[in-house]
């Protein structure tokens, strides 16, 4: 998969309207002949042709909103808007299909009595001829950009294509004296385009309901984050497709002893890999975790600064002067917190001793207060 460039989404734009050029007329060409030279199979292509011609509309809508950065109403940015267009055109071509294959069931049980005109004939061949072009055309586009709905409404325009071939083999028999075939040919062309809208509608809906992609990307993107160096673990990888695109959350495991500015400098590390590793991933947020740690009570249930704040001052009150403590810092183990308090200058006598013992008698979480001071010679 690739990134959205300017040049894609000039290119997708460009293959939209050439399919709205030339599916508006052809449509209405197709119904029309098919209409007064009595070829329902001609008239099924037409709608057909009418139903592409939907879908270059909603690929023009959705080409106006999937491009546009993300903003306070869409903080993920609007590439869904591509896969619900590729919906849209799924749904359509569902539709069609239920109404020509009704159509057709209730021709073959009446067979009508006149053949289709030799007019319907020419008009299913030229339509076979530019409809496979188009989705040429199209399919490049959709290779180039990596975009699953210009996929979708290239497969539109070849299945209009094979639906011609079929009309013109139901016209032809029919034209040779089997006035069942043309209804047989429109219903076969219902199946077909029942069976393209399953293979792209299910995909779309998938990614709208978050369903995970294949476990296969889910390994690549933990091996990246084991990649790197310092991360002990990683767990808990969600991911979401996004139009052409995965987003995803992990959560590594660091050293517990880390600092934070170092563990915010590995996640980056992490992203890094993961990006350069795996393109089809857009984005992914690192969640670290200090190992061992992560999950315990200490990192749920107990106290915060503040509070902690506070009772290490209470056991330091009359042993360490306030002006003396540098600096405080805490440390969540799941066998209790423990605080680390740096001095500027050695406390008298058995500081150390003394504060432990009023620790001893208060109940909090804090499980150690630790006394570090630098001796200056």
């Amino acid at each position: 998969m690739v990134m959205n460039t300017d040049t894609d989404l000039r290119d997708k734009r460009r293959a939209a309207w050439a399919g709205v050029v030339l599916n508006g007329p052809l449509a209405a060409a197709k119904i029309a002949v098919g209409w007064v030279a009595q070829s329902q199979a001609l008239v099924a292509d037409g709608v057909h042709s009418l139903s592409d011609l939907l879908s270059d509309a909603a690929v023009i809508w959705a080409l106006k909103h999937s491009h546009r950065p993300p903003d306070s109403d869409h903080p993920f940015g609007h590439g869904r808007f591509e896969t619900l267009a590729t919906l849209a055109i799924a749904a359509m071509l569902a539709l069609a299909a239920a109404g020509i294959l009704l159509d057709a069931g209730a021709r073959l049980i009446a067979p009508p009595d006149a053949a289709p005109g030799a007019l319907a004939l020419w008009v299913a061949a030229f339509s076979i001829a530019l409809k496979e072009a188009l989705y040429h055309y199209t399919r490049i586009v959709a290779r180039r950009t990596g975009s699953a709905m210009m996929a979708a409404n290239a497969w539109h325009h070849r299945s209009d294509a094979v639906t011609s071939i079929v009309a013109l083999a139901g016209i032809g028999a029919a034209m040779l004296g089997v006035p069942w075939a043309d209804a047989l040919g429109a219903g076969i062309i219902a199946l077909m385009l029942g069976r393209v809208a399953w293979t792209f509608g299910r995909p779309a809906v998938r990614e709208l309901v978050d369903t995970a992609p294949p476990e296969a990307t889910a390994a690549r993107i933990t091996e990246a984050l084991m990649a790197t160096p310092g991360v002990r673990d990683a767990h808990d990888l969600r991911l979401r497709q996004m139009s052409g695109t995965l987003q995803a959350d992990a959560h590594i495991t660091l050293d517990p002893a880390m600092t934070l500015s170092e563990a915010h400098r590995l996640s980056e590390a992490a992203r890094a890999e993961v990006l350069a590793q795996v393109p089809e991933v857009s984005e992914i947020i690192i969640h670290p975790e200090p190992d061992g740690h992560a999950d315990g009570p200490a990192a749920h249930d107990a106290a915060l600064r503040p509070e902690l704040a506070q009772i290490v001052h209470d056991c330091l009150d009359g042993i360490v002067p306030r002006g003396a403590i540098r600096d405080l810092r805490l440390d969540y183990r799941d066998e209790g917190v423990i605080a680390v308090v740096e001095l500027r200058r050695a406390p008298a006598g058995d500081a150390q001793g003394r504060v432990s013992r009023r620790l001893g008698q208060a109940r909090s979480d804090l499980s150690q207060i630790r006394l570090l001071w630098t001796s200056v010679s």
